[in-house]
């Protein structure tokens, strides 16, 4: 039993003392500091590390963002077939385009021309409107027959190749160089201008660089987009030209010694068509044209043919820019021709000319007296392809139009050569200047070169048609031309120095001869002078085009895209004089069975050789007209006044004429006369007018009051073509009967 003495406490045993105020800690053991020093290097080591990654992935992120920029920077991104189909896809674009366009002209010219002929039903139109109808028309058929042609010939791309697709990626490397560079510029000028700005900007170029440093980019072409995927653009099935097409292969490295790669003279091809054929290319692309191909190149006696195919654009484009591609091409003025073509829109044949095409010139032909027939051809000349230019001139007018050294007497000079060979056909020289025929001049059936002269030959023409006219049967539908009864050609030279008067006749005889043969030949060198301008496109049925103007030529086209189509005689210089021809006797011609814009020249007649032509014909004599009895010329006779009248109603195409439509003829007719009143009054002016017509039918025989016009608003007076043809025909029978 134990006691309650206390025993001493074992000090290993016993519990810790109580807390005391002020006491100093206890130390900590040795092993439990050098734990957390251990733990404190290890996180500034994981620290270090962290931001060791962090700081390679973000410069592996630079590298990569350089290498994403320097990939599409240098259009890597690419492939050879994406390149290829957007070059194909500017073709399709090109081709739909034209199609469209020609699709929309052709709708507005349709109803351009509806829209004409309502108003000729209703009322008739006025020369102009007339004009404007026969060019509306022209142009519908030739929209409509290119269109027909791109219709029938569906789209064939000329797939490029792969010097034409690395000039593509070679461009585009250049325009996104270009980007980036603007792109770095205004970066900087921004850090510059805004420090806080360029602080952001900087910390966003860390942040992208960062997030593209893991996982590691790629690179790679991508896929073809989605809209280059069209049938049209697929590649060909086997790598092989179109049927037909020839495309000689630039030579690769530099085509000469120096060759650095921009255009030069063609005369540096020599022989070789795969020279000269990038030697045009160059040219092209040097006046920003864009060019698929240069196709077709051959070699001429007189330089080079080939066919340039556009890619976009148009062929008048090219057109615009002949002169300077003479200067590029080191060929003469006007060397270098274009010629479009209807069957494949883009596409111009190009005719580089290093030498005169036409030496040696063919000799003018021979022609014996009393040889040939006006229905028979006459051979004007070569062409610029070597085939003869040959046309038919009976029942034809014919203009022929050249500025001054253009050739225009050489063209006359063989016309009358061919006309006085014929055994039923005969020339009236009518020339204000007094030259007339020249050397030939003796031909002719009726020498006109003073005013008086002039109007006589004038009015027996017009007597002749009308009579001719009058004797043809129900059955016939052209005058029958025979040795008794031969084509007349009336041979009109320098017409704008001709009386206004004299002008009409003119044309009166232009739209009133052609089936009676009885026809004009216009010779000028201006088309759009006075009257001229209104009858060119629809009553000369054969137009030749010498050296002239360039605002003539859409006139005597009868089309405003004349030049465009490749007519160009405004190109061909005329000669200064006998030292140099130059372009003198060139001619372009619109004829039945020649429709197409090819330089022709034409064979020369010296003076001595017409004179001797001269000779022989006269002692073997010449073709004459008919002898008519007095009275039956006398009768067939019509006052001058009766004359313009009628050949108002004829240009109007009206059975009713109001005086004030009437009085715009009138003043043409004689300007002195009947534009005396312009400042007066409507109504005051139309009262002249009626006062001064009635005064000359009057003096001229002819019984015709004006009456009023009631199917017309407002019943405005005027005259009937039924009374002004009975009042003509009373005054022809009365002046029969005197006669007889």
């Amino acid at each position: 039993m134990t006691t309650g003495t206390a025993t001493p406490a074992d000090p290993t045993t016993d519990p810790a003392p109580a807390h005391t105020p002020n006491a100093a800690p206890a130390a900590e053991p040795a092993d439990t500091t050098a734990a957390k020093n251990s733990t404190g290097k290890t996180d500034k080591a994981d620290k270090r590390g962290f931001a060791r990654r962090e700081a390679s992935r973000t410069r592996d992120g630079v590298r990569a963002l350089g290498s994403v920029v320097h990939h599409w920077g240098t259009a890597a991104d690419q492939g050879a077939d994406e390149i290829r189909r957007r070059l194909v896809a500017k073709q399709l674009d090109a081709h739909t385009e034209r199609r469209t366009e020609v699709e929309q002209s052709l709708k507005a010219a349709l109803k351009k021309t509806v829209k004409l002929e309502e108003a000729a039903a209703d009322g008739g139109l006025t020369q102009g409107q007339r004009q404007d109808l026969t060019l509306t028309r022209e142009s519908a058929r030739r929209l409509e027959k290119s269109l027909t042609e791109m219709r029938k010939n569906p789209f064939a791309p000329q797939q490029p190749g792969e010097r034409q697709i690395e000039w593509s990626r070679t461009f585009t490397r250049l325009r996104r160089g270009a980007v980036l560079t603007a792109g770095a510029i205004a970066v900087i000028e921004s850090i510059v201008q805004q420090p806080r700005l360029g602080l952001l900007e900087l910390a966003a170029a860390v942040g992208v660089a960062w997030w593209m440093g893991s996982p590691k980019t790629r690179l790679a072409q991508r896929q073809v987009p989605a809209e280059l995927l069209l049938p049209e653009l697929a590649p060909p099935a086997a790598a092989q030209a179109a049927p037909g097409t020839e495309q000689a292969a630039a030579p690769a490295g530099p085509l000469f010694p120096g060759d650095n790669g921009k255009p030069f003279p063609i005369s540096l091809a020599g022989d070789n068509p795969a020279v000269a054929g990038e030697l045009l290319r160059r040219a092209l692309v040097d006046e920003g044209l864009a060019v698929r191909a240069v196709t077709d190149v051959t070699r001429e006696k007189w330089g080079w043919k080939a066919t340039a195919h556009l890619t976009k654009g148009r062929p008048n484009d090219l057109i615009l820019r002949l002169p300077d591609l003479d200067t590029s091409l080191g060929v003469r003025t006007g060397g270098v021709m274009a010629q479009p073509q209807a069957s494949a829109a883009g596409a111009v044949v190009l005719r580089v000319l290093q030498s005169d095409p036409f030496d040696p010139m063919p000799p003018h032909p021979v022609h014996a007296p009393r040889s040939n027939s006006i229905l028979q051809p006459v051979d004007l000349g070569p062409s610029l392809d070597g085939t003869p230019t040959k046309a038919t001139l009976a029942g034809q007018n014919i203009m022929v139009i050249a500025v001054s050294g253009g050739g225009k007497s050489q063209i006359v000079r063989n016309l009358v050569d061919y006309i006085t060979s014929c055994t039923d056909a005969i020339a009236l020289d009518i020339d204000p200047t007094g030259r007339g025929f020249g050397p030939l001049r003796r031909l002719a059936a009726q020498r006109a070169y003073e005013e008086k002269r002039i109007d006589d030959a004038l009015d027996w023409a017009i007597r002749e048609a009308e009579l001719r006219t009058k004797q043809m049967g129900d059955d016939v539908d052209n005058w029958q031309v025979s040795d008794d009864a031969p084509a007349v050609f009336v041979i009109v030279d320098e017409h704008p120095q001709m009386a206004k008067t004299q002008k009409a006749k003119v044309i009166k005889l232009s739209r009133i001869g052609r089936k009676a043969r009885v026809t004009v030949v216009l010779l000028t060198q201006d088309a759009t002078s006075d009257v001229v301008g209104d009858a060119v496109a629809d009553t000369f049925g054969i137009r030749i085009m010498l050296p002239c103007r360039k605002a003539d030529v859409p006139l005597v086209v009868g089309s405003d895209t004349a030049v465009s189509e490749g007519w160009m005689p405004h190109r061909l210089v005329p000669s200064p004089g006998d030292w140099d021809p130059a372009d003198a006797g060139c001619f372009y011609i619109i004829a039945p069975g020649l429709r197409d814009p090819i330089l022709r020249k034409s064979t020369h007649l010296v003076a001595a050789v017409a004179t001797q032509r001269v000779e022989e014909r006269l002692a073997a004599g010449l073709a004459a007209p008919a002898e008519r009895p007095e009275h039956e010329a006398a009768k067939d006779a019509i006052p001058e006044i009766a004359a313009v009248l009628l050949a108002t109603f004829q240009a109007e195409e009206t059975e009713a004429l109001t005086l004030d439509r009437l009085h715009p003829h009138l003043i043409e007719y004689d300007s002195e006369r009947w534009d005396r009143w312009k400042d007066k009054a409507p109504a005051d002016r139309l009262r002249e007018i009626g006062k001064a017509l009635g005064a000359d039918l009057r003096k001229a025989g002819l019984s015709l009051p004006t009456v009023r016009l009631e199917e017309l608003e407002g019943s405005p007076r005027g005259i009937r073509r039924a009374a002004l043809e009975a009042a003509v025909k009373a005054t022809g029978e009365a002046d029969g009967d005197d006669g007889e």
